[in-house]
């Protein structure tokens, strides 16, 4: 239940910035500028268990309470970036 509702919360900032998202189980699916980037809901180990989203394989980006930095990730990786 926390894991969709992070990804509800993502999802709907990332609306409200105007980008096509798709929300699946545990992950979603943000679409523009020609690209995709999927975000991932996922507990870390190494920080105790707490959840963040991270990219395709796991790759962290932050802690699921601070949706404004994954914005700015998913944002950056859709203009070119990592």
């Amino acid at each position: 239940m926390e894991r969709r509702r992070a990804l509800q919360v993502l999802a709907g900032m990332l609306r409200g910035q105007r980008y096509d998202v798709v929300v699946e189980c545990y992950h979603l699916t943000v679409r523009g500028n020609e690209r995709a980037v999927e975000v991932w809901v996922q507990r870390r180990v190494s920080d105790g268990g707490r959840l963040w989203f991270t990219r395709e394989g796991g790759r962290p980006i932050c802690e699921v309470d601070r949706p404004m930095d994954a914005v700015v990730a998913v944002k950056g990786a859709l203009e070119g970036g990592v």
